[in-house]
């Protein structure tokens, strides 16, 4: 077996989807491997000082961002002779490793990156998938609709490309956090519709927003972090939504737990935890039927065109779903880290 080193560099970032599967993926691998049979190599200023039983885990160079994992990384690799494997949609450019890539957003979605760090961060990331693409190494993606986009645009064999899906048992281990309700006093349990994601194009706030003025009646809170690469204005200003910004898992799973309705109108997933978490605390899920939704979900949420702003919210709630326990048996971090950990070791 080939040397096999873990790009760490995750743990210098907030959490956010990409960097939540990393970590569940890590901390499920390390109850499966032998004592330092694989390394996790961090930035020297990142402490994750007892995480990890098996994992090695090596501090080396004090670079940030991308730049580490281009130069300090990336120096690591040339002089220990190993392999590297990357989350995040990228690796090293001039020593190409394994890589999860969640999705090819980048590639298939150029016109919603149309500012100036969009434009950087779309060329960066294709030249990345474009790479990956080009050596003999497997790559790592979550669902079965990413997988044929990366074999349709890049033109792939199929067997290079593996299924490690997402899980969501991650938020069955968060407290609740209610204070966040004594901040929005006008928040009343099960009175309000909850969506969460990146302030991303793709995620379709746009269509909460538009839908809020069209229910005047109803509250929608939406909870994301901001984001370089787009270029859209959002303006939640009206008197029946609530941004609350990014916020604390704690806070997240208080604010889902308690709603009448969790909503994801994305119109481009690689696969979409929010539903699934929702899904594992009983709470109702109203999702748009586009890219890998149906895949994943199947017949256990209620869907609507993320086209259609003429929602009628009474018909969807009344809609029958499957009990979710099938799809939510589907997943796990579990069975998705057995399956990279074989790719791994097969190498």
């Amino acid at each position: 077996m080939k040397r096999i080193v873990i790009d760490g560099q995750i743990y210098a970032q907030r959490i956010t989807g990409q960097y939540r599967y990393a970590d569940e993926i890590l901390m499920e691998m390390d109850k499966l491997i032998k004592k330092n049979e694989f390394e996790i190599v961090v930035p020297s200023y990142v402490n994750i000082d007892g995480k990890f039983k098996n994992f090695k885990v090596v501090k080396h160079g004090r670079m940030r961002g991308l730049l580490w994992t281009q130069t300090s990384l990336l120096w690591y690799l040339i002089k220990n002779h190993v392999i590297s494997f990357n989350f995040c949609n990228i690796t090293t450019l001039l020593k190409p490793g394994i890589a999860v890539v969640y999705d090819i957003g980048y590639k298939v979605l150029r016109d919603h990156y149309q500012n100036f760090y969009g434009k950087i961060s779309s060329c960066w990331h294709r030249l990345n998938y474009f790479i990956l693409a080009k050596q003999k190494l497997p790559v790592i993606t979550i669902s079965e609709f990413s997988k044929n986009q990366i074999i349709e645009y890049y033109k792939i064999s199929s067997d290079r490309v593996i299924i490690a899906g997402c899980g969501w048992q991650h938020i069955l281990r968060v407290k609740e956090d209610n204070e966040i309700f004594s901040k929005y006093p006008e928040l009343k349990k099960g009175k309000y519709f909850f969506a969460l994601g990146s302030l991303e194009e793709r995620k379709n706030f746009k269509w909460i927003i538009d839908v809020a003025k069209r229910n005047p009646n109803d509250f929608f809170v939406i909870a994301g972090g901001s984001v370089k690469n787009s270029k859209e204005f959002l303006d939640f200003s009206g008197d029946n939504i609530i941004f609350t910004g990014y916020i604390a898992d704690a806070q997240i799973k208080a604010l889902m737990s308690n709603c009448k309705a969790f909503l994801f109108p994305s119109i481009f997933e690689g696969f979409g935890i929010p539903p699934l978490e929702a899904l594992s605390l009983g709470v109702k899920v109203l999702s748009s039927n586009s890219s890998c939704m149906p895949e994943i979900l199947e017949d256990s949420v209620a869907y609507f065109s993320p086209n259609n702003y003429n929602i009628n919210f009474e018909d969807l709630l009344s809609k029958n779903t499957a009990i979710p326990g099938k799809v939510l048996d589907k997943y796990s971090w579990e069975s998705s880290a057995k399956i990279i950990l074989d790719v791994l070791r097969k190498l």
